[in-house]
């Protein structure tokens, strides 16, 4: 998928935020905007691909500010997330059968970016659980569950890509439900910190390697899939999966500029304008869809 300009405000604004997260030097933010301004008017042609002319400007913000912006929000993410663990497991062991369970999870892990997590003192009911997840269901423009659990069923290992903490916790109910139909799950995180990714430090703080069968990165703090950066036994991995399940738009950005070597799945929610038209949705839907049949 390649930049439209919608990306190019989207670019701007998150920059923007992530240096006022980062700092309140207002020279300092001022530097930031106008190194930004040049990065992009050096480097940003409609050739770029979204998730990756974003990572060079996350990796910008936080060499000038000497900060990860979202440090703090990352690990409020993990702990309100951990705190409704519990209730979203419940809601899953409750629906009945297997064909059941597996969907309900995969709609609690498209719920997942509907979640508040950062909002200081937010609590959720069982109630208000159930409510988020029946509009997840209300909302799913795109509904290849029950295809994407045939091919969970034939498979031996399953890759699956993360993309938020917070998120990462709400994942960890469908890797349960994926290896209760037989494959090994190999869960995979960011190696550095960019954006609010998960990564091996929130994997650990979240007790991800409890749920999957292995936790490993992907040798680069990337947004999505960046091959040019990524380590060779990430690299290894992809061009080797039976199967891969991947997370967000930051993924669905990047992977839709690969050929696929096998059935990937698409778990995310429209939330801007040129990813909601690359699906062919409208914005703001939710989306479970099989590329690479």
């Amino acid at each position: 998928m390649k930049v439209t300009l919608q990306c190019v405000h989207c670019l701007l604004e998150r920059a923007i935020n992530q240096t006022r997260l980062a700092t309140d030097d207002p020279e300092l933010q001022m530097q930031v905007a106008a190194k930004m301004l040049d990065f992009l008017s050096k480097n940003l042609d409609e050739h770029s691909v979204p998730s990756h002319i974003g990572t060079d400007r996350d990796l910008l913000v936080q060499e000038m500010t000497g900060k990860d912006p979202y440090h703090e929000l990352k690990i409020q993410s993990n702990e309100m997330a951990l705190g409704i663990l519990s209730e979203l497991s419940e809601i899953v062991d409750e629906s009945g059968d297997i064909d059941a369970r597996f969907r309900k999870a995969t709609l609690i892990a498209a719920a997942a970016n509907a979640i508040e997590f950062d909002v200081s003192g937010r609590d959720f009911s069982l109630d208000e659980l159930r409510d988020i997840i029946s509009h997840v269901e209300a909302d799913l423009a795109v509904d290849e569950i029950a295809e994407f659990k045939s091919l969970v069923s034939e498979a031996k290992e399953v890759v699956f890509l993360h993309d938020n903490a917070g998120e990462v916790v709400l994942d960890m109910i469908l890797i349960r439900e994926i290896k209760n139909l037989g494959p090994k799950v190999i869960a995979v995180v960011k190696s550095g910190p960019i954006l609010n990714d998960a990564t091996l430090v929130d994997a650990e703080q979240v007790g991800l390697n409890e749920c999957a069968d292995e936790v490993m990165a992907t040798g680069a703090a990337a947004i999505g899939v960046n091959l040019e950066r990524s380590s060779n036994e990430f690299k290894d991995l992809l061009s080797n999966a039976e199967l891969i399940v991947a997370k967000g738009m930051g993924n669905y950005e990047s992977m839709t500029e690969l050929e696929p070597t096998c059935p990937i799945i698409h778990i995310l929610r429209t939330k801007c304008i040129p990813v909601a038209n690359h699906v062919g949705v409208e914005k703001n839907k939710n989306v479970i869809l099989i590329r690479g049949i």
